[in-house]
């Protein structure tokens, strides 16, 4: 994102003001008042999406009267209202202040959907998006960052989060529109990946025999890498990788009976099953063939103790804690084991991992694999080398 389009958007405090103001939270009806609040301060007004940009955000998101679209700092509704009434889909928006909530009910009122949204006085940061099928942002990438915790973790795979002119940071979006009436001329998308971290198994029955396989997935948001193991043979590195929502594709060619054999797996993620098509495209048992692998759950709460041979500094216990359907995670460097440092960026997608322990310039980041009792990976961030590695062990609960 270009410099000066960051600069522009910080001057002018966006569609919420996220830091330093809290007030009473409560829904904002057309007959029910919101509470009495503090004046919010603006430095400026805020900024709201142009109309047509706001219809290209719903177009690039798919949306229909089949989704539930939730706007993040929703300013004055407009996104929400246009899903409804242009889309006939339900909405919600959040924004912290009441005017901007008082107008978004007004503008529903004039559009005649009130019957299909809802707006609420509320901070973005503990709005719970579970219900969201699409979900708006037009923010900063500051912002962004922040939320995106928590849109991973509790968005189901499939949703899409888009986004008028500023990106995820390291999650890439799935797809990028440019366009003329959006703030910095582009529109971001997003679709929440299904997690499939981890060792998948099945058995594939051909025209010649019946054959055990393996595969093992390593993520990184939408990102996978893996490879595939076959009798009688090594791990097959997979290519042709895509993850989009809960469908899953890629491509193994491994060497059977001294010939090279592509095969083109694709199915549908389903908690711990991907089920669909293994289509063999050459060799005596060329053909299509169902495909069904499992994986065995992987339970991640619990301590952990953290080993980075690089640089011991960074040593320390990883906790993991379920709470409210949620990962909760904190770190206590090895050094100082009584302070516990929360860290709301825990990412965990199946047995792959990514941690994001606070830092003066950037986060180090942790990411890599776990298995029941132990765990691998690398480490990068500030002052740590590109190269270095961390290893983990499952300790006692306290």
């Amino acid at each position: 994102m270009a410099s000066e389009v960051v600069r522009r958007r910080l001057g002018l405090v966006v569609a919420l003001s996220v830091v330093g103001w809290a007030a009473p939270l409560g829904f904002c009806g057309q007959t029910e008042p919101c509470e009495e609040t503090k004046p919010l301060e603006l430095d400026v007004p805020y900024v709201p999406t142009q109309e047509d940009a706001v219809t290209a955000m719903l177009k690039l998101a798919k949306v229909t009267s089949a989704d539930y679209v939730f706007d993040l700092g929703c300013g004055d509704g407009r996104i929400v209202v246009t899903a409804a009434k242009d889309f006939k889909a339900r909405g919600f928006g959040v924004d912290l202040d009441p005017e901007r909530i008082k107008e978004s009910n007004e503008n529903a009122a004039k559009a005649g959907v009130t019957e299909r949204v809802k707006f609420k006085l509320e901070d973005i940061f503990v709005t719970d998006v579970r219900e969201a099928s699409v979900v708006a942002l037009f923010l900063l990438e500051s912002v962004n960052l922040r939320l995106r915790p928590r849109l991973l973790s509790q968005l189901k795979p499939g949703a899409r989060v888009v986004s008028n002119t500023f990106t995820m940071g390291e999650w890439k979006a799935d797809q990028v529109l440019r366009h003329e009436k959006a703030y910095g001329k582009v529109i971001y998308l997003w679709i929440v990946p299904a997690p499939v971290g981890g060792t998948w198994q099945w058995k594939t029955k051909t025209s010649g025999e019946e054959m055990a396989n393996s595969l093992r997935l390593r993520q990184q948001f939408q990102v996978v890498r893996g490879t595939v193991r076959f009798p009688g043979g090594g791990g097959v590195p997979i290519t042709e990788v895509s993850l989009t929502g809960k469908k899953i594709q890629f491509t193994a060619a491994p060497t059977i009976a001294q010939k090279e054999v592509k095969i083109v797996y694709q199915g549908t993620v389903e908690g711990d099953t991907i089920q669909g098509t293994q289509r063999w495209l050459s060799g005596p048992s060329a053909g299509t063939y169902p495909w069904m692998a499992t994986r065995d759950p992987l339970d991640v709460t619990g301590r952990w103790q953290i080993s980075v041979r690089e640089h011991a500094d960074r040593n320390g216990t990883l906790t993991i804690q379920r709470k409210d359907k949620s990962l909760l995670a904190t770190f206590a460097a090895a050094d100082k084991p009584q302070e516990e440092v929360s860290l709301p960026g825990l990412y965990v997608w199946g047995s792959s991992i990514r941690v994001e322990i606070p830092n003066d310039d950037s986060p180090v980041v942790f990411s890599g694999s776990l298995t029941a009792d132990a765990g691998r990976g690398t480490v990068t961030g500030a002052t740590v080398t590109k190269r270095a590695n961390w290893t983990a062990k499952r300790v006692p609960s306290k």
